[in-house]
């Protein structure tokens, strides 16, 4: 359900621009005759800021980050972009009758900058073009953003999302991203017993699939994806409310409506008709039983096996199939250099019963997803049979590469001296799809530069521990020395590091918890060229309730919108955290232009405190044009 706006002024990209312009309406269906009632709150309320999610599931912020809201004029909704082009998917009942796109725009990172802090960041604003079509039975409509603006890159770091165009069932784990009350991004994906939320009903009403869930969502959700959580596609299109839980319609049906637009393929990210959830397999193990169901391209009528027909499984040349066998009879697979296998039917079958097969993968493949993996029935003549394809992917990663080491828990600690750290230090270890790598080692080492003392319990000083199912390596207790002072542990896996900052401190107490206001004293503003170093550090001055100066506490950085340019900072540390002078300021490493132009913008926090840095990047010669401008002022 749409929301009514308030009334407070619609922040601008890019320092207060609307990005583009248009107005164009096509093939715009009317609203929805049935009422909509609002998405509702099931039990207690689990919506949370899309940055809390950040620090403990990574993947789905991520995959938020291509949900908007969308101001149509006399209300706001949710808008997300699908694939990664132009066009944004949202309900029909959003943009309402008569709709004018000329004054819709689209919202994206509008959310708070951080898990504590409630102030919004400035969003990236983008307008429509033009309503390509709508559907009333779906209550769905595709829109088109300004071309010039999405061309400009300035979406890209918010990625986009794909499809999973196949009938949910119940049970299914589903999130939900989206603006209820037209406010920032909130995400639901825990139901009040603490389960992922799921997929309580599915229904056919002779028009079109939907979908009803247990996750929470309120007026202003509507046009929220609903993402499987074991895919990150998109299921259903939220819209609103019935018979007890929040209500969606499938993708399944939405998608037919919509193809056109996408050339008739499916978005990058999208789950094909059929394709199969394969479990991990590890290297040299004993194998994965992979399900097969073969269907025509509507996903619902079955292909009927012919005598002599073939069914091929064709993988990637980076896969090795040492062993293939077929549960029909003395039907075996055979491989085919290493690459594909084939099993030939001895006699007529029903391929609507599932088929499986036991692939095993050798010691030598590579670690990572291997994808492109397809099932096809073929007759004798070799011709695609039904024109059907089946997608399947299997995973090979034990323990797998390790793409980034993040802190996970027990980070900026403060203990009094001569005491233990009340949690141990866990760091997490994702691969390159940012799922879990498990059983790989992680080795934390002390830099104790303050002299505090501080060391592990036990003899060993650069303990090296295995991680566990969720990718975590937990350290052994530390114990505070005899001098209050502050230190770094560093957990490093595979040339990838994470560093825990702590403080070890007398009565007094950690001074970060007396910083009750930051300011920006440097580095605000900055223009580099593409590729260069900026020529100052970012700086901020924290003081107390009574504006004093307060030394030795924390500020941490964070990059969290680098615009697409790819800018960094010098060094391993992404989120680097300063100390104060005596003087209360904090000082950041370096940072090094990307090298595609654009806004940054950083965030520097303390003690739930935050300020905001914003640095240009230009191209070389519009940087010697700032240059000569500001000589001449």
């Amino acid at each position: 359900m749409l929301t009514q706006p308030k009334k407070i002024s619609v922040p601008l990209a890019f320092f207060g621009l609307v990005l583009g312009a248009g107005a164009a309406v096509a093939a715009v269906e009317t609203a929805p005759p049935t009422p909509i009632t609002p998405g509702q709150i099931i039990g207690e309320s689990q919506l949370e800021k899309a940055r809390c999610v950040q620090e403990s599931d990574p993947a789905k912020y991520r995959r938020s980050r291509a949900v908007g809201r969308i101001y149509t004029g006399p209300s706001y909704g949710t808008a997300w972009r699908i694939g990664p082009g132009n066009l944004v998917l949202t309900n029909l009942h959003v943009i309402g009758e008569n709709p004018d796109p000329s004054r819709m725009v689209v919202a994206f990172d509008y959310e708070e900058p951080s898990c504590d802090s409630d102030a919004v960041r400035p969003a990236v604003q983008v307008p429509v073009a033009r309503i390509l079509t709508s559907h009333n039975f779906t209550d769905s409509a595709l829109l088109e953003l300004d071309p010039d603006v999405v061309d400009s890159g300035v979406l890209d770091s918010f990625g986009y999302l794909g499809v999973d165009t196949r009938i949910s069932e119940v049970g299914d784990p589903v999130y939900i991203a989206g603006h209820p009350r037209g406010g920032p991004k909130r995400i639901s994906r825990f139901h009040d017993d603490g389960r992922p939320c799921w997929v309580t009903a599915v229904n056919n009403n002779g028009f079109a699939d939907f979908a009803k869930y247990n996750c929470d969502t309120e007026s202003g959700s509507s046009g929220s994806p609903v993402i499987d959580a074991r895919t990150n596609a998109v299921i259903a299109l939220n819209y609103g409310y019935s018979s007890g839980y929040n209500t969606g319609a499938q993708m399944s049906s939405i998608w037919p409506r919509i193809a056109q637009y996408f050339g008739g393929k499916l978005p990058e990210g999208s789950i094909p008709v059929g394709q199969l959830t394969i479990p991990l397999a590890k290297p040299g193990g004993v194998g994965v039983q992979v399900p097969v169901r073969v269907t025509q391209v509507d996903g619902k009528s079955p292909v009927v096996g012919a005598p002599g027909e073939q069914l091929y499984y064709n993988a990637p040349a980076h896969t090795v199939i040492t062993d293939v066998s077929c549960q029909s009879g003395t039907t075996k697979w055979i491989a085919e250099n290493g690459n594909a296998a084939s099993c030939t039917l001895p006699s007529a079958a029903n391929w609507t019963a599932a088929q499986s097969a036991t692939l095993r993968v050798d010691d030598t493949a590579a670690d990572g997803h291997i994808t492109n993996g397809r099932v096809r029935l073929l007759s004798d003549t070799g011709q695609i049979r039904g024109a059907n394809n089946i997608a399947l992917n299997v995973m090979s990663r034990w323990p797998g590469e390790v793409q980034s080491l993040q802190t996970q828990a027990g980070n900026f600690q403060a203990v009094s001296m001569d005491s233990r750290f009340p949690k141990p230090l866990t760091a997490r270890a994702t691969d390159p799809l940012n799922a879990a790598v498990v059983g790989t080692e992680v080795t934390f080492a002390v830099t104790d530069d303050g002299g505090t003392g501080t060391r592990f319990n036990g003899g060993d000083q650069t303990p090296t521990v295995q991680t566990n199912a969720e990718g975590d390596a937990t350290s052994p207790t530390l114990v505070a020395g005899a001098k209050a002072g502050t230190l770094q542990v560093t957990a490093t896996s595979s040339d990838r590091t994470a560093t825990f900052h702590l403080r070890v401190v007398s009565q007094e107490g950690d001074p970060t918890e007396d910083v009750e206001h930051l300011s920006v004293i440097a580095g605000h503003g900055q223009f580099a060229s593409e590729g260069t170093e900026f020529a100052l550090p970012l700086t901020t001055r924290t003081s107390n309730q009574d504006q004093d100066p307060v030394e030795a506490a924390w500020v941490t950085y964070t990059i969290t919108n680098d615009g697409g340019t790819g800018t960094l900072f010098v060094g391993a540390d992404q989120t680097p955290t300063a100390t104060t002078s005596s003087h209360g300021d904090a000082v950041s490493p370096k940072l090094i232009a990307g090298n595609k132009i654009g806004f940054v913008t950083v965030i520097a926090t303390s003690n739930g405190k935050s300020v905001t840095f914003t640095l240009i990047v230009l191209t070389r010669d519009e940087r010697a044009t700032a240059n000569t401008r500001n000589s001449h002022q």
